[in-house]
């Protein structure tokens, strides 16, 4: 069997398993914008915490010129029990798409432990859980996600101001008050 014989057997069993599982996903922009309330040094430092600290912490030492960072969430969220967890999770891609890394989703997720939906929105008290390479962070807030018509799957584009703690390796001092906003684009069915 040829590569391209066998990268096509490879893939049709891939999207038979999405389909037999019924996890289909979608992926979406997601970016962060939090400040990190350090007092190492004396005084209270703030420390900006961005995309490129979360590609930076998932890729370790390796620096990939216009990499994405995007949401992966299942095409159908139903949050589990009494945790909430959507499985989520984070993917890197280079600037022609290529997958990179991806988390898991014991590395990245949102809980999702309450939720109210009233025509294409839903209001939900959300935790943005991170834990890879020196980055750690559990910010909490109530978002607000909006679907359109044209939305594949997942409960839509979202916006939220989180507060919580957060720690980034070499520069803070362990855990530290956090706040900011996380905020994802339009879904789109993942590749």
């Amino acid at each position: 069997m040829n590569k391209l014989a066998k990268a096509l057997a490879i893939a049709g069993v891939a999207v038979l398993g999405v389909v037999a599982n019924g996890r289909a996903q979608v992926q979406q922009p997601i970016n962060f914008n939090l400040k990190l309330y350090d007092s190492s040094g004396g005084g209270v430092h703030i420390i900006k915490i961005t995309n490129k600290d979360v590609i930076q912490n998932l890729l370790g030492d390796t620096n990939v010129a216009g990499a994405k960072l995007w949401l992966i969430m299942p095409n159908d969220i139903a949050p589990a029990g009494d945790n909430g967890n959507i499985g989520a999770s984070l993917r890197v891609t280079d600037p022609q798409g290529n997958i990179i890394v991806e988390t898991t989703s014991e590395t990245f997720n949102i809980y999702q432990t309450s939720y109210t939906t009233a025509g294409n929105k839903t209001y939900a008290w959300n935790q943005f859980s991170l834990a890879f390479g020196g980055l750690g962070a559990e910010g909490f807030g109530t978002a607000t996600w909006t679907k359109n018509a044209k939305t594949p799957g997942g409960q839509g584009s979202f916006r939220v101001a989180v507060s919580g703690t957060c720690s980034l390796g070499g520069t803070s001092n362990g855990q530290a008050p956090c706040t900011g906003s996380i905020v994802g684009g339009a879904a789109r069915p993942a590749s």
